[in-house]
């Protein structure tokens, strides 16, 4: 009798299966809460994690029971191994159910960051429709947040998932970085030093890092990203120089000689690159391009440093992200 009704349910249903498949929502626990054509997504949403926070208050109730019975158990009692096997087995039950859940908001999450990804570089944001130009700085923010220093809660796992738990810094200048509560370069250079910093086109204190990166002591992973209609060929020695700078200014506790870098854009073209430096090899099958060792020459009484280096298109980095993600959510389905 009502078909705009009827309608509006359709449509409310269909809205309620995006935030399902966006949010990666328990179906169980969908089925379990009531929802209304009146609710908002807002609504829906506070519902579920409630029914959720419900469940994982039930599952710690459960573990911490699990654990409180094995340190009651009495070891001479003659149902001793039977009555430890039983919380044992009850326990590795609950645990991996509440790991489960926390994991499945954790892949949700980086599923939304794949996604604004994917439209970047197909140029489908609002902004970019209206002829915006997809810049560095969009890329940039979107992997590690400009001028911040925490990439625990960056998204450079679309790099590399190893990269989130290393010390490192976005977008800051050389003569600012610090490393364990210390600037990474020099205050006091020699008159040959003092000359070194201010070549090749300005004071090296100024200048700016992408990514910069401290995984382990003597070692430091540079990352440069370039807007995708950039030619990377034109920048192959930005990161040979930022290497050169850390390991002939950095303080001598810090012993910078490792260095490992990555060159990210789209316009790449591996003729175009090793022609200008026969160095680097084409991984076609491997989906980019690297130079396995390069020397950085050491100055000033210091060791010569290596250099390894990457070359990668944003797309490939994405399709990789893309395949890690889709194994942990067919694990979790």
């Amino acid at each position: 009798m009502y078909p705009e009704i009827e309608e509006v349910k359709q449509k409310h249903q269909e809205d309620f299966a995006k935030l399902k498949e966006m949010f990666l929502l328990d179906d169980n626990t969908a089925r379990e809460i009531s929802v209304s054509i009146n609710d908002s997504e807002t609504d829906i949403l506070k519902k579920f994690y409630e029914a959720e926070a419900k469940k994982a208050a039930s599952m710690d109730a459960a573990i911490k029971k699990s654990v409180d019975k094995v340190e009651n158990l009495d070891p001479t009692e003659p149902t001793y191994q039977e009555e430890l096997k039983k919380a044992v087995d009850e326990l590795v039950k609950t645990i991996p159910l509440q790991n489960k859940r926390a994991l499945t908001h954790y892949v949700a999450r980086r599923k939304l960051v794949l996604e604004l990804f994917q439209k970047i570089l197909d140029s489908e944001t609002n902004k970019l429709k209206n002829g915006g130009r997809i810049d560095e700085d969009v890329l940039h923010n979107l992997i590690f947040q400009q001028s911040t220093n925490d990439p625990m809660n960056s998204d450079l796992w679309l790099v590399n998932e190893e990269y989130i738990y290393f010390k490192g810094i976005s977008e800051g200048l050389l003569g600012q970085i610090e490393f364990e509560g210390t600037k990474i370069l020099k205050e006091n250079l020699t008159v040959e030093e003092e000359e070194y910093r201010k070549k090749q086109g300005g004071d090296a204190k100024l200048k700016r890092t992408d990514i910069l990166l401290f995984p382990a002591e003597a070692k430091c992973i540079i990352i440069e990203l370039k807007a995708p209609e950039e030619n990377i060929s034109d920048h192959l020695n930005q990161i040979n120089r930022y290497a050169s700078l850390i390991n002939n200014l950095s303080i001598d506790t810090l012993k910078f000689n490792t260095f490992y870098g990555y060159l990210i854009g789209e316009s790449i073209d591996p003729d175009d690159v090793i022609d200008n430096d026969s160095d680097f090899i084409n991984a076609p099958n491997l989906g980019y391009i690297y130079r396995p060792y390069k020397r950085i020459v050491g100055k000033f009484g210091r060791k010569d440093g290596s250099l390894y280096t990457e070359i990668i298109k944003y797309s490939t980095l994405l399709e990789r992200a893309k395949l890690r993600n889709k194994i942990f959510i067919d694990k979790l389905k």
